[in-house]
This record gives C-alpha cells, structure tokens and sequence, in this order.
C-alpha cells in the first residue's frame, strides 16, 4: 500500500470512529504481518512500522519490569484468531510510554478479506469508563441489528444489545433461551423455520462450538416494518466455552443490500452464462452445417474433376481438351473458395492447428513459385523472385500453413494486377532467441493499391475494397483475413503499405526453429538443378491386384474406376456397408477404398464391422475416401483404424501414391507415363 492510499484509508475509517487517534496499523492475519499506517512517539518507541503479529503484541502488549516480561491482560484475547475474523471490536490496553504507563482504547476494524485496521486512542478516563461502554455499544448498533449472550447451561439470554430499528425487542432480555427459539422461528420465511430450529439447538450448537470458533448461516428474516430482509445469525463460544460452560455469543447482522448486490451479480452471470450456452450450440450448429456443406459441395465438385481428368487422358482433339482445362480451372477455383470457406471457419472456432515440421526452405519457396509463375504468365505480368543465399537450408515450422500465407498474398497482388510486376522478396533476420532465426517475406506489385482510408478493412473477412471497381475479380474476401489469423497464430503479424493507383506492399517476419544453418545458396542454381534431376513420375502398374471401391453415389465409383484405368487395376465396387461386408467374406482383397458418409451404415461402422470379421479381413488397407475435410478430419479417421485418409477431390496421384504404399510390393509393376 502506498503512501497516499495509507493516508486515505486512515482519513476514511479513522476519522469515522476518532478524530484524535494515537495510532493505526494495517493488520494481515492470513500472512502474519502488520504495517503501520500512523503513530504517534508513544507508539513508535514501542512499535517498529512493520513486522510480524508476534511483533505487535510485544510492542503493544507487553511491558519489560524487572528484566521479565509481562503480559497485560488483554493479551490473551487480542490474539485470539476470532477477533480478527469479526467485523468490528473494541477493547482497551495499558502499554509504557515515554511518561509512564498509558490507558489506550483499541478498535479493530475489517477492511478487506484476512485484512483488518487496528486503530488506538488514549483513554483518558479509565478503563471503566461511560465512554468505552458508549464505544462499545457503537460497535454493535454499526453492526447488528442484534446481539445477545447465551447460557445454555441455565437456559438464559444474559444479556442483549438491539439497534434502535429493533428497540421493541428488548422483550427478548432475560428469557429462557428454550423459549426465545420458537419465538424468533415466527420471523423467518416459513420454509426456514425448520433450518433456524435446526441451528439453534442446543444439542447442535455445544458440538458445532467444541470443534469451531464460531458458525454462521445467512437467512431471510422479517423485520419491523414486515418485510423480509436478508441476515447473517453468527453463534460464536465465549472464551473457555465448554460443554460445562456452553456460553455462546448470537448476533443478527444485516446483510440485505450486500446479499441483494450478490444475487444481482448471481443472475447476470447465470444470463451470460445462459447467452454463451446459446452462443455455444450456434456454433457448433454452423460447424455442422460447414462441414455438411463441405461435403456436399466436395462430392459433385469430386465428380466434375475426374471425370475432367479422364477427357484430358482420353482426347487428343485441341478443343476438347481446352474446354477441359477451362472447367478444371473453374473447379480448382470453386474448390478454393471452398477451402477458404473451411479455413476461416477453423480459425473462428478456434480449431486451426499449427503444426510444425522440419521442411527444406529452397524447396518450399520453389513451390511457391511454381504455383504462381503460372498465375502470374496467365496475365502477362512480370514476376520478379529475390531469395537470399544465406537463408538456413533446413528449418522447423507449420511448411503448409507458410505456403497458404505466402501463396494467398501473391495470389491477392496477382489478382489486384493488371500490368506490371509482382516482385517476391525473402531473407532472414536475427531473432531474439538462440537456434531461431527470422523469415522475412515481402510482396510488392504495382497494382491498383488502395486508399488509406480502406485499408484497415482490408483484412474484414468476407469484404472486398471497391466492390464496383473490383467486381470482376475473383474470390471469397477471406483470403487476407485467413493470413493474418494465421500469422498471429504463429507469432507474427502482416505490415501493410500501399499507394493508391501505384501498388501495394505487404510483408512479415515469422519466427522459425533453425534445424541446419548452412546456407541454402543460389535459389535460381537449385532450382534449375532440382528440375534436372527429378524423374517422370512413375505410375503404378498392378493389373492382378484386387481393389474394392466402396461408396454409396455410383459416380463417384465410375469415377474411381477411370482413375485406377491406367494403373492396370479393374477395381470390385460396392454400394453400401452392407456390399462391401458381404464381398468381403467372399473375396480376398489386397485393398478397401471406403467412402465415409454413406446411409445405412457408415464407413467407420463399416470398418469395425470389418475387422470383427476377423482372418484377413482383419489385415486388408483400408483408406477412407471421403469429402469430409473439417478440422482434425485425418486424426479421427487414423484414431478410428483406418490406413490413410484422401480427402475429395481425388487428386490422382495421391490415390496412385496410396496403391504404391499398401499394395503388396510383389504386385507392382511401374510404368511410365
């Protein structure tokens, strides 16, 4: 606390109880410490401005006679660990000072939570005194509405205090106590009659008093103007309480305004709590319904693809195979937006995983490039690549999520782009931790660029700057919104600056683990010489191996048996679940392409069914083919014991990849393309 919250918390409390106070200490009973707050000579020739409570009391307390030290007899009750768990309490002490020995009044006062204000003023007129009564009895009125002393034993109120609200239950003094319970009972809210009963037995209080200091228990009860309020009933033992000497202590403090503020703050909670439950379903009803979206897009979109893929194999007439390449174009499109769609979806559900892997940084940055130089010729731009040698050759980060970012951001100055250039710039800088180093990547195109006023709603998901000026570009608005989630996830964040009519320029540093510092060398060297050493791509010959093709849209099934044509493998089909358990029993099959979502019973029922059946089907591949790609899609169909997972779309040489790693090795012939 420091010295001018000190100073208003004396003036506060202080000057509500004394106007001359001698000395104030702020008092922690949890941590076994005091402060001081003020003190006068008396007190700090006594006691130190801060220490333990051990500390207090022997300053205070305790007075050196004779080379022994002497307890005042209040010592005793000061250091009983109720007081400082009372509200209020008042007493009084002898302690020596610098003119003998001095008569002081002592209040302690709660203040917080295990925090209270001991506050001292001398006592002029004795212990005894019309004054400390009158104190006393002012702690009581600030505090209760009532207070009595039980004898048990006797079966007697001895005696009482009341506030002058209460002045008519003066009543209550000098009666039995057997007699007295009933009578309050009749104030209670009838449902708490039993529960105040309960407490105030005899019986209940004498065993709860021997194990516990003091009890409590908040309650509705009915004051003098007949309405119900909410109270604290506090039964705290006297000092050597026993069940010989069962003398207790009854107070009734009013806690109406605290406990109403309490369950103002109850029901707001329980509404917010209510309205994110509600939140909650909403979300993971649009979860559902993307992912259902997802799959039913995904599957004619699956269709479309292939049976493209198939003219493009079959034709040789020129036009043909353009309008092929037409609508693979127009395919691989909508399937972005799709994936937009699904990504963005991902990060607002807090579902996007980043997931790190040790990645060669020349051969992630020459698929970069290949990507967009074909995007970049289709426009006649010119596109400039900067990639410095001293980039470390191996690094250690999420390479996917790397290439979605750089990719979306050279796709959106493409986009943006009519003549020109796209310059793509990358080196590394120092980073703060050893090991790490710095990726920084820039994009600068000399487009259209935008206003200053427009650019912070660039990054607005599912909005587009100048929607009139722009509207023939296309995309889904998600592409940059996608970036930045992507780079915060990841310890970064995208530096925007642009020229209206002149061009653009976005760039970012992200943090990445360094596995091998060497340096990675010219990037145009290592490129040309990757391209001299990649082989054709081999395609997997296997005209005796036995595929089964399961999936309940009989094109999709058409689709995968053109597919497979090449490979030499004339695939079984089944319809459903059901099928494929029944040409199971009766085949022997080397590999099981099951589809997911199917009526009836689904792919992963299909499975388990499967590999209950025990001998070889036990062992067969099974990889799910499926349009379901949400979040953690691949995880839950390897938890679910499938081979391997190929999302729809069918990329064909992901599927000839599969046959390459499940077929058994003995029937695989290659054949070049």
């Amino acid at each position: 606390m420091n010295t001018a919250d000190k100073e208003q918390t004396l003036r506060r409390i202080s000057q509500a109880i004394f106007f001359n106070c001698s000395a104030a200490y702020l008092v922690d009973a949890a941590a076994d410490t005091y402060e001081e707050l003020f003190a006068d000579e008396d007190f700090k020739a006594a006691v130190g401005p801060s220490g333990t409570l051990t500390d207090l009391y022997k300053g205070i307390f305790q007075q050196i006679s004779s080379g022994e030290v002497q307890n005042n007899k209040n010592y005793d009750a000061f250091v009983d660990e109720s007081l400082f768990k009372r509200d209020s309490f008042t007493g009084n002490v002898t302690m020596p000072s610098r003119n003998g020995l001095k008569s002081f009044i002592y209040r302690v006062v709660r203040t917080a939570e295990n925090e209270n204000t001991i506050y001292f003023m001398e006592n002029t007129e004795g212990h005894d005194s019309d004054r400390l009564e009158k104190m006393k009895m002012d702690t009581i009125q600030e505090n209760y509405l009532f207070s009595m002393i039980v004898d048990l034993k006797k079966d007697t109120c001895r005696n009482s205090a009341t506030t002058e609200i209460n002045a008519d239950r003066q009543d209550y003094l000098d009666i039995k106590y057997s007699r007295w319970r009933y009578m309050i009972a009749n104030m209670f809210m009838p449902n708490d009659k039993s529960m105040f009963l309960s407490a105030s037995d005899p019986e209940n209080i004498i065993e709860r008093l021997e194990k516990e200091k003091l009890f409590r228990m908040e309650i509705q009860m009915q004051n003098m103007q007949g309405e119900y309020i909410w109270v604290r009933l506090s039964f705290s033992r006297m000092k050597d309480f026993s069940r010989e000497n069962p003398i207790f202590v009854y107070t009734v403090q009013d806690i109406n305004e605290d406990m109403l503020r309490l369950l103002h703050q109850e029901n707001i909670i329980a509404a917010v709590e209510e309205k994110n439950k509600e939140l909650d379903n909403i979300n993971k009803a649009k979860t559902v319904f993307i992912s259902n979206m997802s799959h039913e897009i995904r599957t004619p979109i699956n269709a479309v693809l292939g049976m493209d893929e198939m003219i493009l194999r079959e034709s040789s007439e020129e036009h043909i195979r353009q309008y092929a390449y037409n609508i693979r174009s127009a395919g691989r499109m909508l399937l972005s937006i799709i994936n937009d769609i699904l990504d963005y979806s991902k990060i607002e559900a807090g579902k996007m995983e980043i997931i790190p892997v040790e990645y060669s940084s020349s051969a992630m940055l020459d698929d970069i490039c290949s990507i967009i130089s074909i995007k970049v010729k289709e426009k006649n731009l010119k596109f400039n690549v900067n990639i410095a040698e001293d980039i470390p050759s191996r690094l250690y980060g999420d390479e996917l999520r790397i290439k979605q970012i750089i990719i979306n951001i050279l796709t959106n100055a493409v986009k943006y782009t009519e003549k020109g250039s796209v310059t793509f710039t990358v080196d590394c800088v120092g980073a703060e931790e050893e090991g790490m180093t710095g990726l920084r990547v820039k994009v600068e195109d000399t487009g259209i660029g935008m206003r200053k006023e427009d650019m912070s709603r660039l990054f607005t998901a599912f909005e587009r700057l100048e929607e009139k000026r722009n509207r023939n570009i296309e995309g889904t608005g998600l592409g940059m919104s996608i970036v930045v989630r992507l780079l915060e996830q990841m310890g970064s964040k995208l530096d925007v600056d642009s020229v209206y009519g002149q061009g653009s320029s976005f760039s970012f540093v992200l943090p990445q683990k360094v596995i091998d510092s060497r340096p990675a060398g010219s990037f145009e060297s290592a490129r040309k010489k990757r391209l001299e050493n990649e082989k054709p791509d081999e395609i997997p010959y296997a005209p005796s191996a036995k595929v089964l093709a399961v999936d309940d849209t009989s094109f999709n099934l058409t689709l995968v048996t053109h597919l497979l044509k090449r490979t030499g493998i004339k695939p079984d089909t089944a319809s459903s679940g059901e099928e494929c358990l029944k040409k199971v029993s009766e085949n022997h099959y080397d590999l099981i392409l099951l589809d997911h979502v199917m009526p009836g019973m689904d792919g992963v029922e299909t499975l388990d069914r499967l590999r209950r059946m025990g001998g070889s089907a036990a062992h067969i591949p099974v990889i799910a083919l499926t349009a379901n790609v949400m979040s953690g899609a691949r995880e839950r169909y390897l938890n679910a014991g499938f081979s391997d997972f190929i999302e729809k779309p069918i990329v064909p040489s992901k599927l000839e990849a599969a046959l390459v790693q499940y077929l058994p090795p003995e029937l695989l012939e290659k054949r070049e393309k």
